[in-house]
């Protein structure tokens, strides 16, 4: 099992951000697949009842791709969500993430997958009360064993710069903006240096103008080179990515690629929801 997290590490590192420009020389080459989803199903047992959330899904994300998952309450998307993002495991079917089949990891594998290669960002943002914004934002690099009190501020102060939070580094949650909560939290993802964003409804607590600023922030990431997948149920927000999958009743009823950039013009001033 060492081995498949060694060569899973090995596959961390060349894809690593900081070689976007090497990616980007190589456009033209054939992108590689770098989460590969095959006849994925999954069922909860809810008492005698069993519940099908997912149905034979079949999925492939080049890397750096920018794919928006969509679909009403329960299509399926977050149980999705969670097995792309090495939370949860298929009933059936495997699951690939840079040709290593997920499956074959422990649990100490798993986490120290999600530690480095995957960033989350939630709806809800998960930050820690009463903790500053830079504290926040290490806590990932003290998961992933970085011992040196000045390597990791200096990574969660780049990251909180990257997101225009570069003056809030001592602001606590309740201190700061919906939006500013939520730039927080990605900039918590991208300290790792995560090939993969992964968002689950990161748009559904705020309100207009911070959805728009947010949206931004994923454009710059996948131009970046990273991955970027979204996870929603707002059309408008879906409409910033490459790729539209849209989900219901636990199989995929569209896969539409779409062409050219992912400009801020896409999405209307009336995207996101108002801020309670």
């Amino acid at each position: 099992m060492r081995s498949a997290l060694s060569a899973m590490r090995r596959a961390v590192d060349r894809t690593a951000p900081e070689q976007a420009s090497a990616q980007g020389s190589a456009a033209l080459a054939r992108p590689a697949a770098v989460i590969q989803v095959q006849h994925v199903t999954k069922t909860y047992a809810l008492g005698d009842v069993a519940v099908h959330a997912l149905r034979g899904i079949g999925l492939t994300v080049q890397r750096g791709e920018y794919v928006a998952i969509i679909g009403a309450s329960g299509s399926g998307k977050s149980t999705l969500m969670h097995i792309i993002g090495c939370l949860d495991l298929p009933t059936s079917g495997r699951y690939l993430l840079d040709g290593i089949d997920v499956a074959a990891m422990s649990e100490d594998e798993l986490s120290d997958v999600r530690n480095r290669k995957i960033g989350f960002v939630f709806q809800s943002f998960n930050l820690i009360p009463r903790t500053s914004a830079l504290q926040n934002v290490e806590l990932p690099l003290v998961y992933g064993g970085i011992r040196s009190t000045t390597e990791r501020q200096h990574r969660a102060e780049r990251a909180l710069a990257m997101v225009g939070l570069g003056d809030r580094l001592d602001h606590q949650p309740n201190e700061l903006s919906g939006g500013q909560q939520q730039r927080v939290a990605i900039a918590r993802a991208l300290v790792t240096n995560p090939s993969i964003v992964l968002a689950d409804e990161p748009t559904g607590a705020l309100d207009s103008a911070a959805t728009v600023e947010l949206l931004d922030i994923f454009d710059r990431l996948h131009q970046s080179g990273r991955t970027v997948i979204l996870i929603t149920h707002e059309a408008d927000v879906a409409a910033r990515a490459h790729r539209v999958i849209r989900l219901m009743d636990g199989q995929i009823i569209s896969d539409d690629a779409r062409e050219g950039d992912s400009s801020g013009s896409r999405v209307p001033a009336t995207a996101g929801k108002s801020q309670p």
